[in-house]
């Protein structure tokens, strides 16, 4: 009888406001396959930023801590200079063969969403765009 591989699931979040939907989503997919799943809830913002984009940083960073927690999930707080970067050097370090985030992030002026520039560079990751609007 082989042992089936772990699966690892990278839940990207930006925001308090999105983060129970695409948590909620992770521990789904997680429950969902054949094989152990192990979700990493992931929160990168750019060098200098703030990490929630609220001046209640702390019980932003607390609710997320809780809510991953709760979730049986890592968390990972990271910055860095290329966000793009960050992300698919955590992907690859962990071998995240899922990886979940929200529809609404917008790559900045002039440049496509992010789902779309990590896709291009992570072929062989599946990747579950979700819907966190209201």
């Amino acid at each position: 009888m082989t042992k089936k591989r772990q699966l690892n699931i990278m839940v990207c979040v930006t925001s308090q406001r999105s983060c129970d939907r695409l948590i909620a989503r992770g521990i789904e997919r997680a429950g969902a396959g054949q094989a152990p799943a192990f979700l990493h809830v992931v929160h990168c913002v750019e060098t200098g930023r703030n990490f929630m984009n609220t001046p209640y940083e702390a019980d932003a960073i607390e609710y997320l801590f809780t809510a991953a927690q709760l979730a049986g999930a890592d968390l990972s707080l990271v910055r860095a200079d290329d966000v793009d970067d960050a992300l698919v050097e955590y992907a690859e370090q962990h071998g995240v063969q899922l990886i979940i985030l929200g529809a609404g992030a917008p790559g900045g002026a002039n440049r496509e969403p992010i789902n779309l520039r990590l896709q291009r560079r992570l072929p062989g990751v599946e990747f579950d765009v979700v819907d966190t609007g209201s």
